[in-house]
């Protein structure tokens, strides 16, 4: 099929011009509408042609994007007062460059547009004389167009009189290579080389009808050093602005604020600035133990904004805990940090087309049976375990990475047999953070990779059935398992699988070299396996990802989140992505997903009601999930924590349980006191909904019993954190006076047979659970999923009237989800007493029945309560564990500040 760019680029302003109104405010295009434009069209396409384009424009204009949330302080608009005197010349010409160059659905553009001017206006007006400073946040998700959006918001900037640029670009030197390749397209618009005989401009110059280029202070393979060619002379000399792009590390950072200085001549220099830190979580926050100390990056980072009198800090992350965090021990430290985003946290959504971590890891997610591959531990224990030195021996890998291998050569061929031939197809391969351990993979790929070739070579041109050769037939089965629905047949496949396998190429991707030179390969696409660990693990695009394999701690969840960079746009191939990963890892991932996703219905929520970001941060200080996310690194040399935990309006589930029948029974005789003592003291049992009531319980028996019950220490809320205390029983203690001085408990059952004396005087039908795994001393209950209770317990002694506020309150865009809605309706708490039998789990050293608990919180009025905890040893490990994998290249930022 010919190449359609001219034909396409003609339908995309015709598209645009005739349903300008619809792309301008994301309304759906009429049925058929594009399908008419391309017929009635003055091209002589074949009728392959049209469908093709027909496809294509479809794709394009039916993605919508939403403006996202906003919290802010101290903000005083000034960009209307001041849009018709700017001349928006570098935006202008990117937003034609998107819309006319069709790497932007109109109506993503139009999106983006407003978002930027949003972020723009809370920043300081450059116009504006005086000394000012401002702080914020954006938050976006991972892969999924953060540095789009800070493009278009340095474009912007410039227009606006923004006239020194620094741009933050992680801590690797292919990320900064590669963000400076981004902005050398949209922004710079010719390649940042110095001393280059000639300067080769870039196509988004052909979208305005002058030429401006702003200056430049580092290359694609120079990061800044004070002898960089271009910036020998100062900043008044430009007329127009500069930018630097630098990774953040010491060396370079550290020239650039000496530059800087000699340019201020001892005084504030009076240009305003606009620092964007990209990846802000990575490298950029204070985690010195002493409040009065900063660590190197961070200080580097605020001494260069304290050169201007006039300056606008923005980081951007899709890990924002650490950034609200900034010192865990102490609010007021907190607030006063320099990088405190105290002006304004703006979330942002991601286009529909987003294949993100709510679509791969949610229980909901449409992509979540497809996408995921577990890998179970036995296929790696034995060749790469999960922890290990650089020097292991490896001489094959695990066989799951094999069947990646065969998936990502068939996925190659199946986009051939698409159209799809000549465009970008990666594979990712993170199993090591050691460089020696990658290189020894690198070579045992390239090794499989060739005897696929010879296989595929031999056989391509005969019959399935004619084929007895291993590698194919092992290819076959892989295809029926995992692709049969993707509109080819296996013989099809196979046949164009020779022109997939010649093109693919394996390359290690870290401190010591590697590049994915996307760009130079743009004619006929780079089909690549990126094998790395650090330089796969933040910022860095693997254009047309389609396999992904990764074998690594489960360590900072934030961290780990950020190593998915199978999240992104999957144009026509969606399908055919697979991700393979340890069930562990599986199950961090939908724990930290969730804890994301609440941080952001937070600011949704708080930007209703005019909350601030200070209000913001101590908010999310207090939830339960964000210290175990992020304040791992205050564990490194002391046992004691802060913490200041909030279950409001929460359902706290005891999933997790010690793997001993003797604890079983004290538990479930702990039940029976508390049910004893609660008869007696005249609450009576009623049976309603399936289940067993009691009301009017003291508050004080609740906490007796989480004293006398025994969950797994390794359960976050309800383990043992110090001594005898648990989370959850601390916040209760605080309010037994307040809104947890009463409650309801609850035993559910379901109907039927089966009836037996459990509880004395009480006989009923036990649950039964099935799934669920034995991890050392510690029995999950329904394993990844975190739960004990079935989907409806939360509703289980609410009215009518509160179960139908809870689905109102799911239903609406900014909402509680989950069991969330449902204990926002709640007047009073209630505990729900789980007795069950195991069916399936033949680990498991408890006889039935089976005892747990969780407890439903409603929403509180009274303020999280912080304690110092002196932190048990297993509390402490998991804190250690968290942060122990956060650097994982070997001497991942000990490079000069001029390598490439």
């Amino acid at each position: 099929m010919r190449n359609l760019d001219s034909e396409l680029a003609y339908f995309r302003i015709q598209i645009g011009r005739s349903f300008s109104q619809e792309v301008n405010e994301s309304l759906p295009i009429p049925d058929g509408a594009i399908r008419s434009v391309v017929e009635d069209s003055p091209f002589k396409l074949s009728p392959e042609e049209r469908e093709e384009a027909i496809r294509e424009l479809e794709s394009l204009f039916t993605h919508t994007q939403k403006k996202g949330s906003a919290v802010t302080s101290d903000f005083k608009p000034w960009l209307e007062n001041r849009r018709s005197a700017i001349d928006f010349y570098y935006w202008n010409r990117l937003r034609r460059f998107y819309l006319e160059g069709g790497s932007l659905p109109p109506q993503v553009v139009a999106t983006l547009d407003t978002v930027t001017d949003e972020i723009l206006d809370y920043l300081g007006d450059p116009s504006d004389a005086g000394s000012w400073s401002r702080r914020g946040m954006v938050i976006g998700h991972v892969q999924s167009g953060k540095t789009t959006n800070y493009s278009a918001l340095i474009c912007k900037g410039a227009d606006a009189g923004y006239k020194v640029i620094i741009l933050l670009a992680g801590i690797t030197n292919s990320l900064r290579s590669q963000t400076q390749e981004r902005l050398d397209e949209t922004f710079i618009g010719r390649k940042s080389i110095f001393h280059a005989t000639a300067q080769e401009a870039l196509p988004i110059i052909n979208y305005a009808s002058t030429r401006r280029f702003p200056a430049y202070g580092t290359s694609r393979d120079r990061d800044f050093t004070r002898d960089a060619a271009g910036v020998f002379f100062n900043l008044a000399a430009h007329n127009e602005p500069i930018i630097f792009i630098t990774k953040k590390n010491k060396a370079p950072l550290e020239s650039l604020q000496n530059w800087l200085k000699e340019q201020s001549h001892s005084q504030k220099i009076d240009f305003p600035l606009l620092l964007i830190d990209d990846e802000a979580d990575n490298a950029s926050i204070n985690t010195q133990k002493n409040p009065k100390a900063t660590t190197s990056i961070n200080g580097a980072i605020r001494e260069i904004l304290n050169l201007f009198s006039r300056s606008s800090y923005v980081g951007y992350t899709a890990t924002p805990f650490a950034n609200i965090f900034i010192d865990p021990d102490s609010n007021q430290e907190m607030l006063s940090d320099d990088l405190f985003p105290r002006n304004f946290i703006k979330e942002l959504d991601p286009p529909s087309a987003y294949v993100g971590a709510a679509r791969v890891f949610s229980e909901s997610g449409d992509l979540r049976s497809r996408h995921v591959v577990v890998v179970e531990e036995k296929d790696f224990r034995e060749i790469v375990p999960l922890k290990h030195d650089r020097d292991i021996p490896i001489t094959v890998l695990p066989p799951t990475l094999y069947v990646a291998i065969r998936l990502f050569v068939l996925a190659r061929a199946i986009r051939i047999l698409r159209g799809d031939g000549k465009k970008h197809c990666s594979m990712m391969i993170n199993i090591s953070r050691f460089n020696d351990v990658q290189e020894k993979v690198l070579g045992l790929v390239y090794d499989y990779l060739q005897k696929l070739k010879n296989s595929i070579a031999v056989n391509g041109g005969l019959k399935p059935s004619q084929i007895a050769d291993q590698n194919i037939k092992d290819m076959e089965v892989d295809f029926l398992r995992e692709y049969a629905a993707c509109g080819f047949g296996f013989g099809e496949v196979i046949r164009v699988a020779t022109e997939a396998v010649s093109t693919i190429k394996p390359i290690t991707v870290n401190m010591k070299g590697g590049k994915l030179d996307y760009q130079q390969n743009k004619a006929s696409g780079l089909h690549v396996i990126a094998i790395g660990g650090l330089a796969l693990s933040r910022g860095l695009t693997l254009e047309g990802l389609v396999v992904s394999y990764i074998l690594r701690n489960t360590a900072a969840s934030d961290t780990l989140m950020q190593m998915a960079r199978w999240f992104g746009y999957r144009p026509n191939y969606e399908d055919l992505c697979r991700v393979f990963l340890p069930k562990e890892s599986l199950d961090h991932y939908v724990e930290i997903h969730e804890a994301i996703e609440e941080l952001r219905s937070e600011v949704r929520r708080m930007q209703i009601a005019g909350m601030t970001p200070r209000e913001f941060g101590l908010r999310v200080r207090e939830s339960p999930t964000a210290i175990r996310i992020t304040a791992a690194n205050k564990m490194r040399s002391a046992s004691a924590l802060t913490l200041a935990q909030d279950y409001s309006s929460r359902h706290i589930e005891g999933h997790s349980l010690v793997n001993d029948d003797d604890v079983n029974l004290k538990n479930l005789g702990a039940v029976k006191a508390l049910v004893a003592k609660v008869e007696s003291a005249g609450c009576k049992s009623n049976h309603r909904d399936r289940a067993l009531f009691w009301s009017g319980v003291d508050g004080n028996e609740i906490v007796a019993l989480l004293k006398a019950f025994r969950f797994s220490e390794a359960h976050p809320d309800l383990g043992r954190i110090s001594q005898d205390a648990s989370l959850v029983q601390d916040y209760i203690s605080d309010r037994l006076t307040a809104d947890l001085k009463t409650w309801d408990v609850c035993i559910p059952h379901p109907a039927g047979d089966g009836v037996q004396p459990v509880i004395d005087g009480h006989s009923f039908q036990l649950r039964e659970r099935e799934s669920g795994d034995v991890n050392g001393g510690a029995y999950r209950i329904t394993g990844s999923k975190h739960r004990v209770a079935d989907p409806n317990d939360a509703q289980l002694g609410l009215s009518e009237q509160q179960v139908e506020a809870g689905l109102a309150e799911k239903k609406k865009e900014d909402g509680l989800r989950g069991d969330r809605a449902f204990c926002a309706q709640r007047t009073q708490p209630m505990l729900l007493v789980h007795i069950f039998k195991n069916n399936g789990q033949q680990k498991l050293k408890i006889k039935d029945p089976i005892v747990s608990l969780s407890l439903c919180f409603p929403p509180t009025a009274v303020a999280a309560k912080s304690r110092i905890y002196q932190v048990n040893k297993v509390y402490q490990k998991q804190m250690l564990d968290l942060f122990a994998d956060q650097e994982d290249d070997d001497e991942p930022i000990l490079e000069a500040a001029g390598d490439a």
